[in-house]
């Protein structure tokens, strides 16, 4: 493996070591190699350097047999806190039985002294960069979670939400049908809609397609529907004008007409929106 000086220098190591001279000679190369080491002499001092740095170290390298807590348990307790931190031990002598309790453990390496700096730096690097990746894909896996989480949660209030607004639309569209004389006709004056209270009031059962001039009286000297429209479209406003009426069994009403337009994409009228108030 090639080493770049870039990679090394963005890399913290936590070094933990009891023999002296080993701990002096190995700390003063990788001081030299790597963004930071932090040092300690033994187990029970390691674990509370981690635990001060735990957010700065990047990768543990310990020794074995030490005094107060031997490197194995300290990677047990460190483990504890985070199983993402690659581990590396080092031993004077080939041990089976702290080999056996170092895989329990899920120590990454074990590395024989003495120690070949060389070897050591690659093993770094190697652990490292390994677990960078796979941080990276399980905080971008749990990224997507959390986001697709949240916009099903989003999703589900939004849902709700319209739903909601679609019962209310339904309840005032009722209120509106039944309780408000109104309609919608074309541009050229024929019914497209009509609420069922307009129907009842002028006792017809249909109006669709059929000229709003039905409710104006034949004789009637007022001006048409038409002529009221043609004001709408030419001041741009909701125009309002007083009308005697006639229902389908001639029964005349006085009502105050109130008609605004309706435009459609092309910016042109295609239609208004025809309010009455009975006076």
């Amino acid at each position: 493996m090639k080493l770049d000086s870039k990679q090394l220098k963005n890399i913290t190591i936590l070094y933990v070591e009891d023999d002296l001279l080993v701990r002096e000679q190995t700390e003063k190369i990788l001081k030299k190699l790597f963004k930071k080491v932090y040092v300690a002499v033994d187990g029970k001092e390691g674990l509370e350097l981690y635990k001060e740095f735990i957010s700065n170290i990047d990768v543990v390298v310990t020794d074995i047999n030490m005094p107060n807590m031997n490197g194995l348990d300290m990677i047990k307790e460190i483990n504890n806190l985070n199983k993402s931190i690659p581990t590396i031990v080092t031993t004077a002598h080939s041990d089976s039985h702290n080999l056996i309790k170092a895989i329990d453990i899920n120590v990454d390496k074990y590395i024989t002294k003495p120690i070949q700096v060389k070897e050591l730096t690659v093993t770094i690097v190697d652990l490292v960069l390994t677990y960078k990746r796979i941080n990276n894909i399980e905080n971008l896996a749990k990224t997507l979670v959390q986001k697709t989480t949240l916009n099903d949660k989003e999703n589900s209030e939004l849902t709700g939400e319209l739903e909601f607004v679609k019962n209310q639309n339904r309840y005032f569209e009722s209120i509106v049908d039944n309780m408000v004389l109104n309609c919608k006709i074309d541009k050229n004056g024929n019914f497209l809609e009509v609420s069922n209270k307009l129907k009842v009031f002028f006792e017809y059962s249909d109006l669709i397609g059929k000229s709003i001039n039905i409710l104006q009286s034949e004789n009637c000297d007022q001006e048409s529907f038409q002529k009221l429209m043609l004001k709408a479209i030419h001041t741009k406003k909701t125009v309002i004008s007083t009308y005697s009426l006639i229902t389908k069994s001639k029964r005349k009403v006085d009502v105050e007409v109130t008609m605004t337009s309706i435009y459609g994409k092309d910016a042109l009228v295609n239609g208004y929106v025809v309010y009455f108030d009975i006076l």
